[in-house]
């Protein structure tokens, strides 16, 4: 028997095999995952890890103390103001300012006002997945009314969301929003834009400080539309020292899930000169917006 191969003819044959192979073989689709709207947040996509998204509660975490009831605020740009100097065990309005995981549980409760730093959270260890996690531990009344559904973000989620997804950069900026309560009034903060963005008509984005909070200003109605949109609006409601508040309308501190020392934890803070991450006292009355992951 002759076992000479023509080598050329092999050749061809070969290639042309693998040729069709490849070309009969389907290229894998990629499939985004189903969304689902989320009750009481704000449907749009962020991107906190590289296989982690999560939609923004539609407005900060709020509580009552005569009723122990938890709610997120009407409004995104809502603040309870000075208001929070009211806290107090049996206090029946609204605060917005809370200590460092002061969720309620073991003991830690949302009116907790002493300035001894160590007792809050829980010792030298991140809040993040213990009930110590305000939206871990509660049910949200107008939001699922459920516990374990919300969470609060971790620093280095923060940090993802403004600096290593898809045009970070280029999605966040200081804001005013005018006329918000209909008597004029306006309120100062940090616009962040979701993953897919897509300006709406008769609106402009700025990204940055440039400008102070002045960097984009919106009219009541012009934010509705970047709202609906899919923008998140963090406004600067101040900070509460034990039970004085201050800096209302020109610095506002946002709590993550993560610990610094025993004594701190670290903060997003927003002010007319910029933003970023810093550390705080744990007894310092921060604000609160959660997230759930979608």
């Amino acid at each position: 028997m002759c076992r000479f191969i023509n080598m050329k003819k092999y050749f061809i044959i070969s290639f042309l095999s693998v040729a069709l192979f490849a070309a009969c073989k389907k290229t894998p689709e990629v499939h985004e995952k189903p969304f689902y709207p989320a009750v009481g947040a704000i449907n749009a996509r962020y991107s906190i890890g590289d296989n982690t998204t999560v939609v923004f509660a539609q407005g900060n975490l709020q509580y009552q103390a005569s009723t122990g009831t938890w709610r997120f605020a009407e409004n995104q740009y809502d603040i309870i103001g000075m208001s929070n100097e009211l806290i107090d065990t049996t206090y029946s309005g609204w605060i917005d300012l809370f200590g460092w995981g002061t969720s309620g549980y073991n003991g830690l409760m949302p009116y907790t006002v002493t300035d001894s730093n160590a007792v809050y959270g829980s010792g030298e260890s991140d809040i993040a997945g213990t009930h110590y996690d305000w939206g871990v531990h509660n049910p949200i009344s107008n939001a699922d009314n459920k516990p374990g559904v919300w969470r609060t973000m971790t620093y280095s989620e923060w940090q993802y969301l403004f600096s290593f997804r898809d045009e970070a950069g280029t999605k966040r900026g200081l804001a005013t929003i005018e006329n918000v309560s209909g008597e004029g009034s306006t309120i100062a903060g940090l616009l962040l834009l979701p993953d897919k963005w897509t300006l709406p008509a008769g609106c402009t984005f700025h990204y940055g400080s440039d400008k102070g909070f002045e960097t984009n200003h919106y009219t009541f109605e012009e934010w509705g539309r970047m709202e609906v949109a899919g923008a998140v609006f963090l406004p600067v409601a101040g900070y509460r020292d034990v039970k004085k508040v201050s800096l209302i309308d020109e610095y506002g501190c946002y709590w993550t899930s993560t610990f610094y020392d025993a004594s701190t934890a670290d903060e997003l803070y927003i002010q007319n000169r910029g933003y970023g991450f810093s550390t705080a006292a744990r007894s310092n009355g921060h604000s609160v917006r959660l997230v759930q992951e979608r």
